[in-house]
């Protein structure tokens, strides 16, 4: 268990999957310099979304200063994190990162592939706090600005802070497609069930060589009353998930053990 901290004495450090140079990175680097002074951003140079928590290993990663305290990275969300870990604070480690605010929701069965996510991941895998933020919205509706998020994020990051936090686990926080006014509370989800296809779109570019563009679709599962998927967008509710990478299935174990205990 983590020891409580002192919201105003905090490193905080901020990453996305959307590039530094996002509108949500913008938000929530002000709503951080509203709790503490001591905020750092280390954000990939470009988009990353759907990267996950994948790591470069066979490419070389450059670091360029943007401003003081306030780094883009060649690499993804995760590579980010690592470096900013590493070397950029390895004199003081942060006590708290920050991925966000993502445009979409990370919700569900999409959880594996956010980028968002995959950092926050990398933060709980070094046993620091994280929280992955995200924004529900449509392509063609997603803000330039944040109200509800403005509006109740630092009461959630400091309830979240008083909370005797796991090692190796992250918080999931999504914030519903509906005004302010609209919203319904804060609840604490379990993540939903989705049955997701998968669209290969096939074009032709200016001089007639094919490329592919990938689409996700997805039908929800029947899912409890308390899950992301019904509480964040058919009910308007913010929903908070902890979550923990690479657990082990183990309703599986003891019929593969019986099984490869007949070929032994």
């Amino acid at each position: 268990m983590k020891s409580k901290t002192t919201l105003s004495k905090m490193r905080i450090l901020i990453t996305n999957d959307d590039s530094i140079h996002a509108n949500g990175i913008k938000a929530l680097e002000k709503i951080a310099n509203n709790i503490t002074p001591d905020v750092w951003v280390v954000a990939p140079e470009v988009g990353q979304s759907g990267k996950g928590f994948s790591v470069t290993f066979d490419d070389i990663l450059r670091v360029k200063e943007i401003s003081p305290r306030k780094f883009s990275v060649s690499g993804t969300p995760a590579d980010c994190v690592f470096i900013a870990l590493g070397q950029i604070l390895k004199d003081k480690k942060p006590d708290l990162v920050l991925s966000g605010i993502n445009h979409g929701s990370n919700i569900g069965d999409f959880i594996g592939l956010s980028g968002t996510i995959g950092a926050a991941f990398a933060a709980s895998s070094q046993n620091i706090r994280s929280i992955a933020v995200s924004q529900d919205c449509s392509e063609s509706t997603c803000p330039i600005k944040f109200p509800s998020i403005d509006y109740f994020l630092q009461e959630i990051i400091k309830k979240l802070m008083s909370f005797d936090w796991p090692n190796g686990v992250c918080m999931n926080v999504n914030f519903p497609d509906a005004p302010l006014d609209e919203i319904a509370g804060i609840r604490i989800a379990t993540q939903g069930k989705m049955e997701v296809t998968w669209e290969i779109h096939e074009r032709l570019d200016p001089v007639d060589h094919t490329y592919y563009w990938l689409r996700a679709k997805y039908i929800e599962k029947p899912s409890s009353e308390n899950s992301d998927l019904v509480l964040l967008e058919q009910k308007k509710f913010i929903t908070i998930t902890p979550l923990q990478n690479r657990q082990e299935h183990s309703a599986c174990f003891s019929q593969l053990k019986e099984i490869f205990s007949k070929n032994a």
